[in-house]
């Protein structure tokens, strides 16, 4: 297991038994992209799911994946269904005024370079890596905050990223303060509508 995989498997546990992973070899016909090594790493260890605390009303911080089982919410599924997904982001973010907006306003993928969403939180916030590099693990990744709007660029890929909320070392990262926080499995390749909890913390 990879070094930093490990220190977050150590902080919060993966889910106790077997995670489909997705077939990563198809991500750039069926997406556009091959998605980044440490992403993949996550989520055949993880699956999609939330970071979560009991007695909240929402995820801290959940993190989408590609799912092959299908849904009610969409024609597609796999791949297909998480381009999507992007195509839905890229949507809903260009209803935005840019007129109100002085940061750096990105294209989202499938443009070339485009911003890939992979994550949000219960406060709107909303995670993305900006895919300029040619190598997928060279995407920093790009938080837009929601309040007040603003962005900010985290030079690391996703695990290193969440370590860094749960050190408090990130201006999304006042979720993850104090104990209790644990990973909660919604989807594996195979299977969607789950609630797979992991261990206790170590």
């Amino acid at each position: 297991m990879r070094a930093d995989l490990a220190e977050l498997a150590r902080l919060v546990p993966p889910p106790l038994g077997p995670v489909a992973p997705p077939p990563w070899h198809r991500s750039k016909t069926e997406f556009g992209l091959e998605l980044p090594s440490d992403y993949r790493a996550f989520v055949d260890a993880y699956g999609g799911g939330e970071l979560s605390k009991a007695g909240l009303g929402g995820p801290l911080l959940s993190v989408v994946t590609p799912c092959n089982a299908p849904s009610p919410h969409s024609s597609s599924a796999g791949f297909p269904a998480l381009l999507e997904y992007q195509l839905g982001e890229a949507e809903l973010f260009g209803e935005f005024d840019e007129s109100d907006w002085d940061g750096p306003v990105y294209p989202f993928h499938p443009t070339p370079g485009g911003l890939v969403a992979w994550g949000q939180n219960m406060m709107g916030d909303a995670f993305f890596w900006l895919t300029q590099d040619p190598d997928p693990d060279r995407w920093p990744v790009l938080m837009w905050a929601r309040g007040p709007v603003t962005t900010y660029r985290f030079d690391g890929g996703i695990v290193t990223f969440l370590l860094a909320l749960l050190a408090g070392d990130h201006p999304a990262s006042a979720l993850l303060e104090g104990p209790g926080v644990h990973w909660i499995m919604h989807n594996d390749w195979l299977r969607r509508d789950l609630a797979v909890s992991a261990g206790p913390p170590a």
